[in-house]
């Protein structure tokens, strides 16, 4: 019998599990070999100390660790230990839809800092990126010093993902 581990079906939702402080690798690593799939997105960032710089590995969503399951595995994922709960919005456990999770897992891959933001969170477009990973996504720009950062709204989670883009191509949205 061939499992496919990838394959999103009917009843499979990526989910977000509110974890203990520090453990997100290590909650991952435990998923993935219950069989699950998991995004725990990093990204590389230069610490400044007064006599050394050091490159550290980071998690972009400090506590949050993302998992695929279907509805009858899920609460398995407590077997791992360190996870506190499903995150809930509404009574509910938040479910990512694909998009948002196809953007979750990009964070990771970007050459630049990125910085999670749950403050006033309402969804204004302004402008959607046209080339680099995150083509196709909708959000605020926010030139910050001189670098022009995006505001990335991920509704399943209310929060923004602040980006900044390099040499990455944005268009107006004309709003009718």
């Amino acid at each position: 019998m061939i499992h496919h581990h990838n394959m999103v079906g009917a009843d499979h939702n990526w989910y977000v599990l509110y974890v203990k402080p520090k453990s997100e690798r290590k909650v991952g690593e435990r998923l993935k070999s219950l069989g699950f799939e998991v995004c725990v997105p990093t990204q590389k960032i230069v610490r400044q100390w007064s006599d050394r710089k050091k490159v550290i590995e980071v998690v972009v969503f400090p506590n949050y660790v993302f998992v695929a399951s279907d509805s009858k595995r899920r609460n398995m994922v407590f077997e791992v230990g360190n996870v506190f709960k499903f995150v809930q919005f509404g009574g509910r456990a938040a479910v990512l839809t694909e998009k948002d999770i196809h953007m979750v897992q990009q964070l990771g891959n970007q050459p630049r800092p990125v910085t999670i933001d749950y403050e006033g969170f309402g969804i204004g477009e302004e402008v959607e990126i046209i080339s680099g990973s995150l083509t196709g996504y909708k959000g605020i720009i926010k030139a910050v010093n001189g670098n022009s950062r995006i505001k990335l709204a991920l509704p399943s989670l209310c929060c923004f993902a602040s980006v900044e883009l390099n040499g990455v191509e944005v268009r107006k949205i004309n709003l009718a």
